[in-house]
């Protein structure tokens, strides 16, 4: 093995360790960031708390129902988008035998990889094949996502009629279903990043390296907000109250 593929290796396992790590810490700490809005759990709460609303209030069933349709059709977009493109828009751009060859032109020019024997540690369709592949987790939790909020529509309508059965707990099955799909949503989500950044691999490992890098701080900016001080909200409070 060269140098070069060496330090490529290296520099895959950070990019790897880094991307997951990240989500580890953002997943299974119960406040990675203080005096900072963690999104995806606020998002996860607020989707339980609608749930046990709707569930609730049989009058509320057509609004439950609407935005599970408007979260439904958001989901077959994503869906649709990452089947076009794993399956039409890249292979018949990238797998052509002159973009493979301009490709191997391309990568060699990548420092690390000039400082070796001018070859990257994995052929550009091996990367392209490994970067298709996360695409294809992306698809499956994106339509995973979407038949769960397909069947959570008929769920609530179940719950509001006189013939649902008296020992069901619709409740507890709407909250179960509800989060799996906004898990496997935020997952399709961050595969479809996750799949840039493997595409941009093709380029050189210093392409990785950046594109890791500017993924996980769009994460970080994305996945939390600043909590507005008590300040700002009575700013905000006096404000209503002079409208």
């Amino acid at each position: 093995m060269y140098s070069g593929h060496v330090a490529e290796l290296c520099i895959l396992l950070l990019c790897v360790v880094a991307f997951f790590g990240y989500h580890i810490w953002l997943y299974n700490f119960e406040n990675p960031c203080m005096g900072l809005i963690r999104v995806p759990t606020t998002m996860a709460k607020a989707r339980q708390v609608w749930t046990r609303s709707i569930c609730a209030d049989d009058k509320d069933v057509i609004t439950g129902v609407q935005t599970i349709r408007n979260s439904l059709m958001t989901v077959t977009l994503f869906t649709v988008a990452a089947g076009y493109i794993g399956a039409r828009a890249i292979p018949e751009i990238l797998l052509t035998p002159d973009m493979i060859q301009q490709l191997n032109l391309i990568q060699s020019h990548d420092p690390i990889t000039r400082d070796g024997d001018g070859t990257s540690l994995l052929q550009p369709s091996v990367k392209l094949g490994i970067g298709l592949g996360t695409l294809f987790v992306c698809f499956l939790c994106f339509a995973q996502s979407a038949r769960l909020y397909a069947h959570t529509g008929f769920l609530l309508k179940a719950q509001a009629s006189k013939y649902k059965p008296s020992h069901w707990d619709f409740e507890a099955e709407s909250l179960a279903i509800m989060g799996r799909a906004g898990l496997l949503f935020s997952i399709g989500i961050r595969c479809f990043f996750g799949f840039g950044i493997l595409l941009l691999w093709i380029l050189g490992p210093i392409a990785l390296l950046i594109a890791t890098m500017a993924t996980l701080s769009c994460f970080f900016w994305m996945d939390f907000l600043p909590t507005p001080s008590r300040a700002q909200l009575h700013l905000l409070k006096s404000s209503d109250e002079h409208e």
